[in-house]
């Protein structure tokens, strides 16, 4: 199965980025001198970026394909049913979202006074928001936009979350603070190897996510 044309945008883009970004070679002792080392802080804000406008974009693209065949064929699928349940659940994901926000979520939605069409164009309403309002690549952002889709996330790579979690930190720290206040030693050639490891898990999540339209 061939991947979707957002990944392998994804794929080229990145490899445009590590050419124009970062050393070639890379340095045999870590050693890299401030402009090499800011190009490689420009290098994990875009990549970071890339990944969010990706995961975006793919689930985002994935659940409109599914609610118009399943308003084609009325046949039920796994992916309408978990977005069916992500909805009944107000897209909590965790214990972090407030009951307050849970509630003012359930208050947007109508009494069903014709078919399920009316819920399903609700729910897609109310995804498409959450699509929008996403900033970032961490593990509750990623179950928000995935988990809808019918994806099971013990299915992926057991360590992508973590990968996430830690590469979202990195871009917040480079976005938000000083060079002064950045603790973090950064070596160019390991952010490539991070961003090169999401890229192939998100690889194996984009065949998984093709497989669920069969």
């Amino acid at each position: 199965m061939a991947q979707t044309q957002l990944y392998t945008e994804l794929e080229t883009r990145l490899n445009e980025l590590r050419i124009h970004m970062l050393p070639d070679p890379f340095s045999p002792t870590g050693t890299y001198d401030d402009k090499e080392l800011d190009l490689a802080k420009g290098y994990i804000l875009l990549a970071h970026a890339e990944f969010e406008s990706y995961i975006e974009e793919v689930s985002k693209n994935h659940i409109i394909d599914m609610v118009s065949q399943w308003k084609r064929n009325s046949k039920l699928s796994v992916s309408l049913l978990s977005f069916l349940c992500c909805y009944h659940s107000s897209w909590s994901i965790n214990d972090e979202q407030s009951n307050e926000d849970i509630i003012r979520i359930a208050k947007t939605r109508n009494n069903v006074k014709d078919s399920a069409y009316e819920v399903v164009d609700l729910a897609l309403k109310q995804y498409m928001t959450k699509v929008k309002d996403n900033n970032g690549i961490k593990e509750s952002n990623f179950k928000t936009l995935v988990l809808p889709t019918g994806i099971m996330i013990d299915e992926l790579d057991s360590t992508l979350l973590d990968k996430l979690d830690l590469f979202g930190i990195s871009r917040g720290d480079i976005a938000h603070l000083s060079k002064k206040r950045v603790t973090k030693q950064l070596n160019p050639q390991d952010e490539y190897n991070n961003v090169n490891f999401i890229l192939n898990a998100l690889k194996d999540f984009d065949l998984k996510l093709q497989a669920c339209k069969v």
